[in-house]
């Protein structure tokens, strides 16, 4: 359900979807790199691992993906509804972000990610969506 919404919201699947329990998604469509994109869902209170996707043109430390999880959402019990919700989420977070490219010369690729670190640990949209995934998360506690 999660893929299917994501793929819905215009997120390119690498995989086209997944077999499996986890999601690698290019960003390249949505003008993202993963650092940028991880960090502000990292913000929003969804955390994903920055990711390298198949012939990948961005340096390693700020590749075009994401990659993600189910295994924690559905350990806490979270079933369709709650990957719905999710989807909207990330998606929200993810064109909170989206436009912000890195310039392609290392040094002021550096400059621009220290200065957008700084700046994004401000944002509401992102803090409003914290607050709501962890409302949900409280409905789903940790045995």
């Amino acid at each position: 359900m999660l893929a299917e919404k994501l793929t819905g919201f215009g997120f390119d699947l690498v995989s086209g979807g997944t077999d499996n329990h986890l999601l690698l998604i290019n960003l390249t469509n949505k003008k993202v790199n993963g650092a940028v994109a991880a960090l502000a869902l990292e913000i929003a209170g969804i955390v994903v691992n920055k990711n390298a996707v198949p012939n990948d043109k961005m340096p390693r430390f700020y590749p075009s993906g994401i990659r993600l999880g189910t295994p924690a959402i559905t350990t806490r019990g979270m079933k369709e509804k709650e990957m719905i919700k999710i989807a909207g989420w990330i998606n929200e977070a993810i064109n909170e972000v989206s436009g912000n490219e890195l310039p392609s010369d290392k040094e002021k690729r550096k400059e621009f990610f220290k200065k957008f670190r700084l700046g994004i640990w401000k944002n509401k949209k992102l803090l409003s969506i914290a607050k709501e995934v962890k409302l949900l998360c409280s409905k789903f506690p940790l045995s």
